[in-house]
């Protein structure tokens, strides 16, 4: 062995030795960075009404999974292919419908007479309303990870490979297909379409809202979002997962990498821009929006004018879901087994619910003062405020 091969082998044993123990890595690279769950002065708690267990255990990822309410039932769907109305003051079931063999990964959506959801095959499957039967089945080229939703005639889909669908809502057969070349790296998900007064509203891996006439796909108008920017893949993302709100003649929309928008669709232009970036979806009131960002750092915005008016921390680096409204507070999952209230006079944080070791998966929908979540376990729950003193 000649000297610098020597010396060189030497080198790596000593590069080798240095890193292999776990101390001696950790001082090499620094500490770890693990948040703290915050402590809560509890002034407001979440009171469960009832859990009717719907399915087996979900994986957080695997599936977009959300309860949609209407009139006096709320319509929940499990990855193992149940689907069910349920009352929303009892939790009792009124009807179960259960697909063979195949996994829901969308869903789901209510309107029309009609229950939908989509699966990891490409199917949409749409049921009666009143009691559970199937109504017709859709056969798409990839899987679905939003939840269909309708207008009038119509429904509305997305698949993971960039389409939109419009089908028919009396029978499934496809009307039209809009289709967008993906980005070499995607985040896994899609944003659902927002459908009103003919006109669907859908955002892309590619940073695009479209504007897309909703009984024939006649593309309307594209607006930029956001741009790719960076030198590589990861840098360059630039999805709009969050659901487009829709609230008056406005739309906001948040995208992975940039910032958040306010776009008045009659002007067809920007009213205002904040710079959070979210891939959740976005929950508001009368006066504010409230948005969680990529970083778990969960904010208030004024909706005339995009300022922040608070912006919460605790949660910072937590994998914190999408908020939701309810009444004077606003309530967040940090991925971890634990519900967080905040107040929404100051951000302040109100109360605690511990689900255990389970997540929430999707989004969860609200009706006063009671929020309907699907867990981890499979199971949908139903919780109201309420204060200490009450």
């Amino acid at each position: 062995m000649n000297k610098f091969r020597l010396i060189m082998v030497c080198s790596l044993l000593l590069m080798v030795a240095a890193c292999g123990g776990k101390s001696k890595k950790t001082e090499f690279f620094g500490p770890e960075e693990k948040p703290k769950k915050p402590k809560v002065e509890t002034t407001t708690k979440l009171k469960r009404n009832w859990s009717h267990q719907l399915g087996k255990r979900i994986t957080p990822g695997d599936a977009v999974l959300s309860p949609a309410l209407l009139g006096e039932y709320v319509y929940a769907a499990a990855a193992n292919g149940r689907v069910e109305k349920i009352a929303i003051d009892t939790g009792k079931t009124q009807w179960s419908f259960k697909l063979k063999d195949e996994r829901i990964t969308a869903g789901v959506g209510v309107g029309g007479g009609l229950v939908l959801t989509g699966t990891g095959e490409g199917i949409i499957y749409a049921l009666n309303q009143d009691d559970g039967e199937l109504a017709w089945k859709a056969v798409l080229d990839s899987e679905v990870l939003a939840s269909p939703v309708i207008e009038g005639s119509v429904v509305v889909a997305r698949t993971g490979d960039g389409k939109v669908y419009g089908l028919s809502a009396f029978d499934g057969s496809r009307k039209w297909t809009i289709s967008r070349q993906l980005p070499k790296l995607t985040l896994r998900g899609d944003s659902r379409p927002v459908v009103t007064q003919g006109v669907v509203f859908a955002g892309f891996s590619d940073g695009l809202l479209a504007a897309i006439e909703a009984e024939t796909g006649r593309a309307l108008w594209d607006f930029p979002i956001s741009f790719p920017r960076g030198t590589n893949d990861i840098d360059r993302l630039s999805d709009i997962d969050t659901n487009p709100l829709l609230v008056g003649d406005h739309i906001y929309v948040s995208s992975y990498q940039e910032v958040t928008h306010a776009l008045d669709i009659p002007g067809q232009k920007i009213s205002w821009s904040t710079d959070v970036s979210s891939y959740h979806s976005l929950a508001y009131d009368a006066a504010f929006l409230y948005i969680s960002d990529k970083n778990g750092v969960i904010h208030q915005i004024n909706r005339s004018n995009g300022n922040k008016t608070w912006s919460q921390t605790a949660l910072r680096l937590f994998p914190v879901s999408a908020p939701v409204s309810v009444g004077p507070y606003v309530v967040v999952s940090e991925g971890d087994g634990g519900l967080y209230i905040l107040s929404k006079q100051d951000g302040r944080l109100v109360g605690k619910h511990s689900l255990g070791a389970k997540t929430i998966i999707g989004e969860p929908a609200v009706d006063s003062d009671t929020i309907f979540i699907l867990d981890s376990d499979g199971a949908l729950q139903s919780l109201s405020l309420i204060n200490n003193g009450s």
